[in-house]
């Protein structure tokens, strides 16, 4: 056992001293960001509209929001007002809807001397608070889910000999719905997949992890393209849930000749950029999981120096600015079309792009992109 000496005053007022600049500094900084958006009034305005579609996005039914087109603007009001407040006393446990509502009762029948009016008050606040804490203990698991994912993450630039490989993602909520991965080979080749689980969150999480063990271990297993996803499919279609597919490209990459073979199992068409120009690759076949049973069939493509070979996920090109304008593929091939730069410098460049078009609107599903550039002949 040992015995250490209390802290000295003058490392008690030493810390007390730090902590107290360092309240000061954030409170600045809020202060500021603060004065910054009530001076800004177009920039309050747009984050207050925001933050209310959101609320009644999240809130509301598809059948409400289709209620609310035929009614008048007042009427909107009282009725979005009503079915919010109702469908966030829905979502209460049982016990904070009674504590919910002795508060609300509190508050309306008063005395004069307002005691009651203080206590139902703090019984509302006692529901926020719990409430609070069940969002803060989701974020922290969502946050150590997302550190797992990114600890799964291949890295963002391969190295392949002969080509240049840039691989981008990132999730529109805490964890990612998409996937990206590479797998060094052998013989002189590698290969890189891409697959898009449908929906976003923890569950298109969940999915996509599976699928991307999956992939992994049957990768180095199963020698044709076809035989592989097909194997995969009939796994997704088994452990998935029946309304649950997801999209999935794998391509392999061969240094010595420049070419790519891959499958595409209800995917976005790769896209190859030449020299100004783009073509689109052909459709694909069904995508994973929608049948036990599936012929896959396998493409190809060949690739001279300075030709890239660019796959990217749904939440790329219908990325929304705050006018609900998609950024759409006509962006998307013109900046890739008349890049000069490497890989990483056109994929940032394209993500540049998407983040000044979206200004500010959150994103609405997770977006990927991997672009492959062909850089010569293989030493």
């Amino acid at each position: 056992m040992s015995f250490t000496a209390p802290d000295s005053n003058d490392t008690f007022w030493s810390r007390m001293k730090q902590d107290w600049n360092s309240l000061m500094t954030t409170l600045r900084t809020e202060w500021d960001e603060l004065s910054n958006r009530l001076n800004n009034s177009g920039r309050w305005n747009t984050a207050l509209v925001r933050e209310s579609n959101e609320v009644t996005d999240f809130y509301l039914t598809a059948a409400q929001h289709e209620r609310l087109k035929t009614m008048k603007q007042y009427e909107q009001v009282l009725y979005k007002t009503g079915w919010v407040f109702r469908a966030m006393f829905e979502k209460l446990r049982p016990e904070r809807r009674v504590v919910a509502i002795i508060g609300v009762l509190l508050l309306f029948f008063a005395d004069q001397n307002n005691n009651n009016a203080l206590l139902g008050g703090l019984f509302l606040v006692l529901v926020i608070m719990l409430e609070l804490k069940d969002k803060l203990v989701a974020h922290d698991e969502l946050a150590a889910g997302r550190k797992i994912q990114q600890s799964l993450m291949p890295p963002r630039m391969p190295a392949v000999n002969g080509w240049e490989l840039w691989l981008y993602t990132r999730s529109a909520n805490e964890v990612c719905g998409d996937l990206i991965d590479f797998f060094p080979g052998e013989d002189g080749h590698s290969s890189v997949a891409m697959a898009d689980v449908s929906g976003k969150g923890l569950h298109a999480a969940l999915i996509t992890a599976k699928l991307q063990a999956t992939i992994r271990a049957l990768a180095g297993e199963i020698r044709t393209l076809p035989e592989l996803i097909a194997r995969i499919n009939t796994i997704v279609h088994r452990d998935s849930p029946s309304h649950i597919f997801a999209s999935l490209v794998y391509a392999d990459i061969t240094e010595q000749e420049g070419a790519i073979r891959y499958v595409n199992a209800g995917h976005y068409p790769a896209l190859i950029i030449r020299r100004g120009s783009f073509d689109e690759c052909p459709k694909g076949d069904p995508a994973l999981g929608l049948a036990r049973t599936v012929q896959y069939s396998e493409q190809s493509v060949r690739l001279e120096r300075g030709e890239s070979f660019v796959l990217y996920s749904d939440g790329l090109t219908e990325a929304q600015n705050t006018q609900g304008e998609f950024f759409g593929k006509d962006r998307l091939t013109a900046l890739l079309t008349s890049s000069t730069g490497s890989a990483e410098e056109t994929g940032a460049a394209v993500l540049r792009e998407v983040d000044r078009f979206c200004s500010g609107a959150p994103a609405s599903d997770d977006l990927s992109l991997i672009i492959l550039r062909r850089t010569g002949a293989a030493a």
